[in-house]
């Protein structure tokens, strides 16, 4: 008891200190939570952590050892501070600091009129290398204001840009990946709707500022996930075209790629521990009883708009380099489907819900013959796995969202249109 008393104490004497932006969801919190507290804030801490896929046990608005592990977990994913305690900072992260007195906007709260911050714009939408326009302006504005150098705020996000933001990042507990989308806009005070007039110097539209996917992707596509990734964490970005113009679906969802992080297709092997990257389509699989798929599960069909096969006994997804059946649904007894195949319905967490990415999948697949290099075999999107203290983990190739953005997702990708972008 003496030690969860003083950690509620320590909580509110370390933790985030107050402020005043207004919570985005229908409930909120104004002090700082820790070991301990209790109350309807610790409820609106454990509703929406479980309502993101960090269990946080029953809403029972007691702050104990399961809802600090999964503030911890939370905190894990998404860069901050990895403390426990959950104050302005955490808070803001989850959309629940501040006084909610009007339903929760569906949109990040724009910035004060004049265009956010102390740069005096705005940015609203994931910038990263290569990106030019307005918006990357608006962000070396604002770095430059910081104490970060990017040198002249040109509106080319280059080596200068990426160094400064990577170290700016650093400094504040934010996830190290080079991208200034929702959180890094947030702490520098520039996320929101652009109020301010544009600059007069003459620019080329930012990637990022219209949502426009990479140029890469095929003619045909209508909705592109963009998984970025930074060791074995990523940014992954939904982009959506709506029959006129790319729109950003959602965006800056924390996500998992491999142990050891993206590696194109060509140089990847089976079991290296990496993600392959590229340009891939939403796969297709035919099952051994004839049905074709492109998503399957052991939980329920969240609503995707291609065919769906609810995982059953027997499916068994081989894996084994240079084997016939190497990157194929097959029937096997759970004896037979033995690592490093996987036989989908003891994999219950993971795959409760997933996509399939064409990696190295259809009849001219590489590794499935004498000789012939094992690039790619069970390449998903599925949800995190986690850890026994309830931190998601890194995946063993495949791509990993939290349950709700995966859900989100799924029910966008269609086949024929739906491509990922890894890298």
């Amino acid at each position: 008891m003496l030690f969860v008393a003083l950690a509620s104490v320590f909580g509110v004497l370390v933790g985030d200190v107050p402020g005043a932006p207004q919570a985005t969801a229908a409930c909120s919190i104004s002090t700082n939570l820790g070991l301990g507290s209790r109350g309807d804030g610790v409820r609106c801490l454990q509703t929406t952590l479980n309502a993101l896929g960090y269990n946080s046990g029953p809403v029972d608005g007691s702050f104990g050892a399961v809802t600090y592990r999964a503030a911890q977990a939370y905190q894990r994913a998404t860069g901050l501070k990895v403390d426990g305690l959950v104050g302005r900072v955490t808070g803001t992260s989850l959309g629940i600091w501040g006084t909610a007195t009007t339903p929760a906007p569906t949109t990040p709260t724009p910035p004060p009129a004049g265009g956010g911050g102390t740069a005096g714009c705005a940015i609203n939408s994931s910038l990263r290398l290569g990106g030019t326009g307005d918006q990357v302006r608006c962000l070396q504005t604002a770095l430059n204001a910081a104490g970060y150098s990017v040198g002249p705020a040109d509106g080319k996000f280059g080596n200068q840009t990426l160094r400064a933001l990577r170290s700016y990042q650093q400094a504040k507990g934010l996830t190290v990946d080079g991208v200034a989308g929702r959180q890094t806009g947030t702490a520098l005070g520039i996320w929101g709707t652009p109020t301010a007039p544009a600059p007069t110097t003459p620019t080329t539209p930012a990637p990022g500022a219209n949502c426009t996917p990479p140029t890469s992707v095929p003619a045909n596509a209508r909705q592109v996930l963009v998984v970025t990734a930074s060791g074995n964490r990523a940014d992954v970005d939904l982009l959506v075209h709506d029959g006129n113009a790319w729109t950003c679906a959602r965006m800056d969802m924390p996500g998992r790629v491999g142990s050891n992080g993206v590696r194109p297709l060509a140089q990847r092997r089976s079991g290296d521990g990496t993600t392959p990257g590229g340009v891939f389509g939403l796969g297709s699989m035919t099952a051994p009883d004839g049905q074709t798929f492109q998503f399957f599960g052991n939980g329920v069909n969240p609503g995707v708009q291609g065919s769906w096969r609810q995982v059953k006994a027997g499916d068994c997804w081989g894996a084994t380099p240079n084997t016939p059946d190497y990157n194929m649904l097959v029937t096997r007894t759970a004896a037979t489907c033995t690592s490093p195949d996987e036989y989908l319905i003891n994999i219950q967490g993971a795959y409760s819900r997933a996509a399939l990415i064409d990696a190295n999948m259809g009849p001219s697949r590489s590794g499935d013959g004498a000789g012939e290099a094992p690039l790619a075999a069970a390449i998903f999107l599925h949800r995190h796995s986690f850890d026994a203290a309830g931190n998601s983990k890194p995946t063993a190739g495949c791509v990993s969202l939290g349950n709700d953005n995966l859900i989100f997702v799924l029910q966008r990708l269609k086949p024929g249109e739906a491509y990922f972008v890894i890298q």
